[in-house]
């Protein structure tokens, strides 16, 4: 999102499921990354990581 109040912020994603029938976000933000990392691809994967965590601490299953 270039043009919007995210655009300092390149390193971002955010998630919106559901979870039992309850709409949750989960927004991940980066100031900076290691040189040589794909950014983007390493936010996916955490974001995956952290809605499957998310099922598991609330005994949900996201995208349910």
């Amino acid at each position: 999102m270039p043009d919007s109040i995210f655009a300092d912020q390149p390193y971002r994603v955010s998630a919106k499921f559901r979870c039992d029938n309850e709409a949750r976000l989960i927004d991940i933000d980066l100031s900076q990354v290691a040189k040589g990392r794909d950014g983007i691809k390493d936010l996916i994967e955490l974001m995956r990581i952290a809605q499957k965590r998310y099922g598991e601490l609330y005994d949900c299953t996201p995208g349910k």
